[in-house]
């Protein structure tokens, strides 16, 4: 049998719909892109509000737990850290990754959202046509202020012994907006005689560290003695120099290698950032030099 040479081929070809035109799709797709471009030239676009739920979703907060266990402290983390974070300059010395500005570690978030919660159940009675019930619930979670200026919070820590003055104690580290501050305030907690057993958190910076700067770069720069009536901080020596020390144009010597004697060919670890020349070492001396503050907690 002969071929009609105007047959269509069988099977399922790939179909157009009749009434659709893609290249006036593309067209269409092309302007609605570029009149949202317009708006949003020389910055960075953001995702949709449902890539934003889908990709971004809230993070765990984190949880800190009082000295007594019994009461628990939630902060809000960001999903995921920020343009300006990772745009920071960073120091990578001896196995330290800091930002020499904030002299703190680098890419390190801070938490936005602070709230309390008291660790025990309530009972609540609840009373129908015919029968009395009990039920236990936990308590509720109470929002803290956090400072009118701050960017974020971090390093919370608790007073193990608090004093006379609050039932609770504790301090954490505030970094103030738009500037390379951080700030130490303490957070008490008292019990509001007017609301019965209403608690109420008041927050206030430490007046001993004011005009101070801490060093954050090996860790927190602050902790609790076991009475509860100090805090212990690492800041910066009045005396310090403002700048760290300049790499010179000219080495100073050349690099040497030494092999001790009767050692054996064997493979090593590999450790990253260490201090390799008289420059690493000047400027590793700069960034953790710090002395000791006793403040006083009980005032």
């Amino acid at each position: 049998s002969k071929t009609d040479s105007n047959q269509k081929p069988t099977g399922n070809p790939r179909r157009e719909h009749p009434h659709i035109n893609p290249l006036s799709l593309t067209h269409k797709h092309e302007k609605q892109m570029s009149s949202k471009d317009t708006n949003n030239t020389n910055g960075y676009r953001e995702p949709s509000d449902l890539l934003k739920r889908l990709f971004l979703p809230p993070k765990t907060p984190g949880l800190t737990l009082s000295s007594d266990h019994r009461w628990l402290i939630y902060t809000g983390q960001p999903p995921l850290p920020s343009i300006e974070l990772l745009a920071r300059p960073e120091e990578k010395l001896a196995g330290l990754r800091f930002d020499p500005v904030l002299l703190a570690p680098s890419r390190l978030d801070y938490c936005f959202d602070l709230k309390a919660q008291h660790l025990s159940l309530r009972s609540r009675n609840t009373t129908n046509s015919n029968t009395n019930t009990t039920t236990t619930e936990p308590a509720e979670i109470t929002d803290i202020p956090l400072p009118s200026e701050s960017e974020g919070i971090r390093y919370i820590r608790f007073n193990p012994n608090p004093p006379k003055y609050a039932n609770q104690q504790f301090v954490f580290t505030s970094k103030r907006k738009n500037t390379n501050v951080l700030e130490v305030y303490v957070c008490n907690l008292t019990v509001s005689k007017s609301n019965g057993n209403g608690n109420r958190w008041a927050v206030h910076p430490v007046p001993a560290l004011r005009g101070r700067r801490l060093n954050f770069v090996n860790g927190c720069a602050y902790q609790f003695t076991s009475n509860g009536k100090s805090l212990l901080c690492k800041i910066i020596p009045k005396n310090h120099p403002s700048n760290p020390p300049a790499e010179p144009a000219v080495p100073i010597g050349p690099s040497i290698q030494t092999v001790v004697e009767g050692a054996k060919k064997a493979p090593g670890r590999t450790y990253q950032d260490l201090l390799k020349n008289r420059h690493d070492e000047d400027k590793f001396r700069y960034y953790l030099t710090t002395e000791l503050m006793n403040v006083d907690m009980t005032m």
